[in-house]
């Protein structure tokens, strides 16, 4: 069996990454869908403030989950700030 290399692996995941930006920002126009990606953003499972403290070298499922979650609030901001640039650049034109 062969494995995608590196490279081809970061550039799906890229793809992936910006069709799902696109297709959220779309949703956030509308109320509900901004309402829905609002409580996403709210009700993630990211660890703060030593809720559950991973110890001096976290494993690494915990440091996985902490990556997952980063790159979803980081998907989930990008698309409600591109639905907002999207809005006011309408009402400019």
């Amino acid at each position: 069996m062969t494995y995608p290399s590196p490279e081809t692996v970061e550039g799906r995941l890229n793809a992936h990454r910006k069709l799902l930006i696109a297709v959220l920002a779309l949703l956030a126009r509308d109320r509900e869908g901004r309402d829905l990606i609002q409580r996403l953003l709210t009700d993630n499972e990211t660890v703060r403030d030593q809720e559950e403290d991973p110890g001096i070298e976290p494993d690494r499922g915990f440091a996985i989950q902490n990556i997952s979650d980063e790159e979803t609030l980081a998907i989930l901001r990008t698309a409600i700030a591109r639905a907002e640039a999207t809005e006011r650049a309408s009402t400019i034109s």
